[in-house]
């Protein structure tokens, strides 16, 4: 008798440990869209992301010339366009082509590539990813791109309310989720556009993304410009402080304790590179979670990591499985970025069963 309680007690621990695992599930964030299989950013790879029921779907966002917000990684347009050969005259003094000399109209014009080497054209960073030159892809607005989710969203939802024989869908009970990056703003400011996050959180505006009700994150890397987004713009969106190493300005280290109180004033998480997270003794080949780690879980800071990439695994990881191991399960971060969605959510779902 006293074996079968025991047996008993172990199967409901283990139920309630499943039941915890499932209802915290981290947030699988598509970093630049299904960025591992078609060009970053396009609209293309923001479908195949939605399709792979990603939690969030990302979008840097930069300033045309004539000031639309266009979803973009880089300030310059070199490494994934034709720019060169259709506008070299738009060159500037660094041999850089950016978007912000471009006209909307002028943006429309390029041919978006798997991103390449801009010294060595032929050569891609990734080269197992999508065939480099091949099929045709644009930049898109932001506009373009939250309408595109929530018209497929809405689709959905009203398919298969058409007839209750064809059973349920994952849209039904979640909306996909934007993930707003304000791209260097300071850059922006320098070239005249001091308005550009107002011109971004108007937009958002226009499409319902209000408070922290809205299943969207704003994040950027210039703490000035994220506080003052939540503080003289009044931003009720979640907020999201990007961090990368050693990080300082106006005189504070922000991945230092004193740093992130700082940043706790003004955002509800941070987003450190995965390896800010913990210490590798590459020689006893023990991890440990780092200071940074620790103190943003004391502080009450959500964690969204980034960027997990099967085709570039850092040196502490021999696999993908290992890799996502040590971040979902031992040390459980709220999030991450990923070029590769579905496989995460398989690991994901693997667990859970």
């Amino acid at each position: 008798m006293r074996d079968k309680f025991v047996a008993f007690l172990v199967l409901v621990l283990i139920t309630e440990s499943l039941s915890s695992v499932i209802t915290s599930k981290p947030l699988v964030i598509a970093h630049r869209g299904a960025s591992g299989y078609l060009p970053e950013h396009t609209l293309e790879s923001k479908t195949a992301a939605f399709f792979m029921q990603a939690d969030y779907i990302e979008q840097d966002v930069i300033l045309t010339k004539d000031n639309h917000p266009i979803v973009l990684h880089d300030l310059y347009l070199d490494e994934v366009t034709d720019v060169a050969s259709k506008y070299p005259e738009k060159m500037r003094a660094d041999l850089r082509f950016y978007a912000i000399d471009l006209t909307l109209e002028e943006i429309k014009t390029l041919k978006v590539f798997e991103r390449f080497r801009r010294q060595d054209p032929i050569v891609a960073y990734y080269p197992q990813r999508f065939p480099l030159g091949k099929s045709n892809f644009q930049i898109s607005t932001l506009k373009e791109e939250i309408e595109m989710l929530q018209g497929l969203e809405g689709t959905f939802k009203r398919v298969y309310a058409l007839d209750s024989s064809v059973g349920s869908n994952y849209f039904n009970s979640h909306n996909i989720g934007l993930y707003v990056e304000i791209k260097n703003p300071k850059f922006h400011i320098d070239e005249g556009k001091a308005n550009f996050s107002e011109i971004v959180l108007n937009l958002l505006d226009q499409y319902g993304y209000t408070d922290k009700k809205s299943k969207i994150y704003l994040q950027c890397f210039d703490p000035k410009e994220l506080r003052r987004i939540r503080e003289e713009l009044k931003c009720n969106l979640s907020l999201v402080q990007l961090l990368s190493a050693d990080q300082t300005s106006d005189g504070i280290e922000w991945t230092t304790r004193n740093g992130l109180e700082e940043i706790k004033k003004f955002a509800d998480g941070i987003g450190p590179e995965k390896s800010q997270l913990i210490n590798f003794d590459e020689k006893a080949k023990i991890l440990t979670p780092s200071e940074l780690y620790q103190n943003a879980k004391e502080l009450g800071l959500f964690i969204h990591a980034y960027t997990f990439r099967i085709d570039d695994l850092p040196t502490f990881a021999s696999c993908w499985n290992q890799l996502l191991n040590i971040f979902l399960n031992e040390i459980k971060i709220e999030g991450l970025f990923t070029d590769f969605p579905d496989l995460t959510l398989k690991y994901l779902n693997s667990q859970n069963t």
